[in-house]
């Protein structure tokens, strides 16, 4: 097999395997119904200027026992609700209801495959 053959196929492989993928880095402004990624090694998802009430949906993509996933939310100078999709549960934290007006909230979760859930094990907001 030539390498040019060979570079294709493990191209076309790469590809196909997400969870190759070290690195997920989504951004938007506002979204009532966000959806970050989850089938990265290490997913980000920031949400700059939250105009409306929001539900976080469960991550796109096939996640792997282990992968990490932050959300960042701040909103547009109104405190807006959060409500999470049932794929979320928390551990050992308490999942914030509200944003504050104006300051960056931080979640951090772990994908749990034996119980196919994101576990939110940490929870920070700006002073």
């Amino acid at each position: 097999m030539s390498l040019q053959t060979r570079l294709a196929a493990l191209i076309t492989a790469v590809g196909a395997d997400m969870k190759l993928v070290k690195t997920s880095l989504t951004s938007e402004a506002s979204n009532a119904a966000p959806v970050p990624t989850g089938f990265a090694q290490n997913n980000q998802h920031s949400i700059t200027a939250q105009a409306a009430g929001m539900t976080i949906g469960a991550p796109s993509g096939a996640a792997v026992n282990g992968n990490s996933l932050l959300i960042r939310i701040k909103d547009n100078g109104t405190a807006r609700a959060i409500a999470y999709n049932a794929i979320y549960r928390a551990v050992g934290v308490t999942l914030p209801t509200t944003t504050v007006v104006s300051k960056t909230l931080y979640l951090g979760a772990k994908y749990n495959s034996t119980d196919n859930k994101w576990d939110i094990i940490a929870v920070g907001q700006e002073a």
